[in-house]
């Protein structure tokens, strides 16, 4: 840590009493409270204390994150029982450090401690150099450990921090990151005292006694300096280990861990890039021969990933990421730079993924699968080229795939690592390849936490510290819930910058044929109003109680389960009844009189526009929906119009298996019967239909406006010679005709963030999700609200919509299609890491603990996939019975055992 960093009286946040005495600020008072008998040895204000002095410039949103941040590491130090393994020689307090956790060898980190009063230490572990809080749970060991001992505590809280001049020159590195601005971590080094002139060269300022010298640049734009600054620092830092070492030197050491672990990481980065920059030109060489050539904005990106190594290519869909990576993947290859390359891709997009990299180049490349023998020999036997693999395969294949050593790794429709806590996530966080390629056209869904996620593979200091992201960026109302806007977008753009590369279709494509998106609104039958409006009541009841308290996880998916049925609904009585409805009308043609005996009146809609669409020659259509029942309708509901013009439809969902939805893609583009495509959101990402398809028809709207844009990107892209036509069916009354509404924000939040230049931007109206909430619930007047029945706090009438629920859980499981179900597997959350896998202790803090809080609401989603199959009912008898369907009966036995098999180990572990 710096070794400025002192809390003087006024930085302590207390205001002159006129009696003469000193009382503490609210605002110490609050993190006092938060930090309530946190530690048995060390008082509250303690922690108050080190919160208040390090996080210099912070409203109390980014103090009291950062307190709670604080504990959670301390909170770990006595869940994972750290010891302190060895301290500094004789009775020094101050000084060097190990810890261990009981029973294991030491972690190999060194802990250093400058001062106890204020609270300035150093370590070397991932945590430290990237949390901001000039602590981690391996420092906190240490305190924990000294305040312990009452004479030990007092020497340390006394001894003032070690500042000798005659022990020589030392550098000193402030682990708080500036809340504005790039801020690189190396802007934060002084030097205190005299030092050679290869150190001081590169500070302002001269050498006076007891004063910081600061530094004089960070070099950010040139790689080659930069690389000497770092290398003469490192030099430096070697040369005083040495001398202590062999002076036996005890106390204080001067070298920070901390320090000397981000110089080496520095220098190893920009060897790397000094290289590739060298070579730049003959880089630049290879991609004149690639059999296609790239447009001009294509060819620069393609350029900067070759300069810098790791790249998130975020380009609006459709302007080509899949051509940009593979001619960086082409240079790499041609060059000798890479041997072995690493394709990571839905599973769909594996067959386009090659033919579009044929279509390129001739590296080679090939398409992992087969049965787990043959692809084992696959990895085996590729020792030069590309694989090109699923996300599933990375679970399943994830040893090979490590043995394998790619040197590059490229990563499309990288949004699936937006969950830090998902299987695929942590995988793909273990692969630490040289080259690092991402791609995304939607690199914000919901919320800022996904953004860090997934930038931190690439660059893992751009967004740091993660737990700060929300408290800075975001204005929160209704104290942890919701959020009413976004703030300091100009510091996230600048740390954005380095990595990544965002271009829109108006940017860079004026030659793109014209769009036109038309909204056909659908009416509601008195049916669908009724059966929609009975479910309100739930749904006000559940906002009643959200006002007083959060929402149980049950209630919570109680919720949203509602809201999704009212979307359903919407959608046509039909899809509700599907099961009872099929079987009667797959095989009788849907005339007039029979569809209108449906309650489904876009179905009528649909297949009015369909029939105008279909009569324009040569016109091939994609028709999305989340749901396959739905789907499976509108296509009955056409049938009869294509077959009388010679024509006929396929299925892109994923209910097809990998081979039919090849040869389904491959006859839409070559068939010129097949001119009706219906796709789900599953094939949402990644397809490429622009030489087919001119038009895109949503038979409902997602929730996420980015979903949509990516379902109308698959036609609406590079290569596109015809205008396209967008065509969203929107039922008027109700859920569906108010989403817009709903998920404006997220829109506004992904366009002012990456497309926008202002540094703030609002949202309309109450940032509160269930204030919002309530303008997609139908009420008039707020009739509904008065007329629901009160509810008890902590109460729900989860009993009330039984038959209700019964229903949806048949519609929820087996309908959705928003999601392929051969890659489902990799966004499962996981609790624990592989036993296999290699840990360092700070990997734990600075990635899964500090973003556990964070991910709690978006691992909601996968929550409700495990569960929507269970129903709990409170009998009158007081007991409890529990309905499953047989995956979920299946996945829950499975959590039993494994409750059972954790509790007898560690039964048989204290034996």
């Amino acid at each position: 840590m710096i070794s400025r960093l002192v809390i003087s009286e006024t930085s302590r946040t207390e205001d002159a009493d006129p009696r003469g005495i000193d009382q503490p600020s609210e605002t110490r008072l609050e993190l006092e409270s938060i930090a309530y008998n946190a530690s048995a040895n060390v008082p509250d204000g303690y922690w108050a204390e080190h919160i208040l002095g390090i996080a210099k410039g912070a409203d109390w949103p980014v103090l009291r994150e950062a307190m709670r941040a604080l504990l959670r590491r301390l909170a770990s130090v006595h869940r994972e029982d750290l010891r302190v393994a060895s301290r500094p020689r004789g009775r020094c307090v101050l000084g060097s450090y190990r810890v261990r956790q009981k029973g294991r060898i030491s972690r190999p980190y060194s802990i250093m401690l400058r001062s106890a009063s204020p609270l300035m230490g150093s370590c070397d572990c991932p945590d430290f150099l990237r949390n901001s809080l000039g602590v981690c749970k391996h420092l906190l060991a240490v305190i924990e450990d000294i305040a312990a001992r009452p004479r030990a505590w007092q020497v340390a809280i006394d001894s003032p921090a070690h500042r000798d001049p005659a022990r020589g020159p030392h550098l000193a590195w402030h682990p708080w990151r500036p809340l504005d601005g790039i801020a690189d971590w190396l802007e934060r080094v002084t030097l205190f005292g005299r030092a050679e002139p290869s150190v001081s060269r590169w500070f302002s300022g001269r050498s006076d006694g007891d004063v910081d010298r600061p530094l004089s640049s960070a070099h950010l734009g040139n790689p080659a300096q930069r690389l000497a600054l770092v290398e003469d620092l490192l030099a430096h830092l070697r040369r005083r280990a040495k001398r202590e070492e062999r002076t036996g030197e005890t106390g204080v050491t001067t070298v920070e861990p901390a320090l000397q672990m981000l110089l080496m990481e520095d220098r190893a980065r920009l060897l790397r890039i000094n290289r590739d920059v060298e070579n730049r030109c003959t880089l630049t060489g290879h991609l004149r021969g690639l059999k296609r050539p790239l447009y001009s904005y294509q060819r620069q990106a393609v350029l900067q990933f070759l300069s810098w190594g790791r790249m998130m290519l975020a380009d609006d869909m459709g302007l080509g990421k899949t051509a940009q990576a593979t001619a960086a993947c082409h240079a790499l290859y041609r060059e000798g730079r890479v041997k072995r390359g690493l394709i990571i891709v839905p599973t769909s997009l594996k067959p386009q993924w090659l033919r579009e990299w044929r279509e390129f180049t001739d590296t080679p490349a090939l398409i992992v699968e087969g049965a787990p023998a043959e692809r084992a020999e696959l990895y085996r036997s590729t020792r030069r080229g590309f694989l090109i693999v699923n996300y599933e395969q990375l679970l399943r294949d994830f040893d090979w795939m490590e043995q394998w050593e790619p040197e590059i790794i490229v990563l499309d429709e990288a949004q699936r690592i937006r969950n830090w806590a998902t299987k695929t996530a942590l995988s793909v966080k273990r692969l630490q390849p040289q080259y690092r390629l991402i791609l995304t056209g939607t690199p914000l869904q919901n919320r800022l936490e996904d953004l860090v996620s997934v930038v931190e593979w690439v660059d893992d200091h751009a967004l740091e510290p993660k737990w700060r992201v929300i408290p800075w960026h975001t204005t929160a109302v209704d104290g942890d819930h919701g959020i009413s806007g976004v703030r300091n977008l100009e510091t996230l753009r600048a740390r954005l910058e380095p990595v990544l590369i965002r271009r829109t279709r108006p940017e860079v494509l004026d030659q793109l044929p014209g769009r036109t998106d038309t909204r056909l609104p659908a009416s509601m039958t008195a049916a669908q109003v009724s059966q929609h409006e009975e479910l309100n009541r739930f749904i006000i009841q559940l906002m009643q109680i959200s006002k007083k308290r959060p929402l149980t996880p049950q209630e919570h998916l109680r919720l949203m389960s509602l809201l999704t049925m009212q979307r359903i609904i919407s959608n046509g009585l039909a899809q509700v009844s599907f099961l009872d409805i099929w079987p009667e009308i797959r095989d009788r043609k849907p005339t007039t009189n029979l569809l209108g005996t449906l309650d489904s009146p876009k179905l009528i809609e649909f297949r009015e526009l369909l029939g105008r669409v279909l009569d324009q020659p040569e016109r091939k259509v994609v028709v999305f929906s989340q749901w396959r029942r739905m789907l499976a309708l509108a296509h009955w509901s056409v049938r009869d119009l294509l077959t009388e013009r010679r024509m006929r439809g396929a299925f892109f969902t994923g209910k097809e298996g990998a081979r039919r939805r090849t040869q389904n893609l491959v006859e839409f583009h070559d068939d010129p019967e097949l001119r009706v495509l219906f796709a789900s959101d599953a094939g949402g990402t990644g397809l490429n239909l622009q030489r087919a398809a001119s038009c895109c028809i949503n038979l409902e709207l997602p929730w996420n406006p980015a979903v949509l844009e990516q379902r109308i990107g698959r036609i609406y892209r590079i290569g596109q010679e015809r205008s396209i036509e967008v065509y969203n069916l929107v039922t008027e009354f109700g859920i569906e005709a108010r989403i817009s509404g709903l998920v404006g924000d997220k829109q506004a939040l992904f366009s002012g963030l990456f497309d926008g230049t202002s540094d703030e931007i609002k949202f309309d109206g109450s940032g509160s999700f269930t204030d919002r909430l309530e303008l997609v619930v139908e009420r008039e007047n707020d009739s509904l609200v008065e007329s629901a029945p009160p509810l008890a706090d902590g109460d729900t009438d989860l009993d009330g919509a039984g038959a209700v629920d019964r229903e949806l859980d048949e519609l929820l499981t087996q309908a959705d299609e928003s999601l392929d179900p051969a890659d489902r597997e990799s966004i499962a959350p996981i609790d624990r890491e592989p036993a296999s896998r290699p840990r360092r202790g700070g990997e734990i803090d600075g990635a899964a603990e500090e973003s556990r809080s964070a991910s709690a609401h978006e691992n909601g989603a996968v929550v409700r996939e495990l569960f929507s199959g269970i129903r709990v009912h409170r009998r009158n008898d007081g007991t409890v019975s529990i309905e499953a369907t047989r995956e979920s009966a299946a996945s829950l036995m499975a959590l039993f055992e494994g409750m059972a098999s954790l509790l007898q180990e560690a039964a048989t572990s204290q034996e």
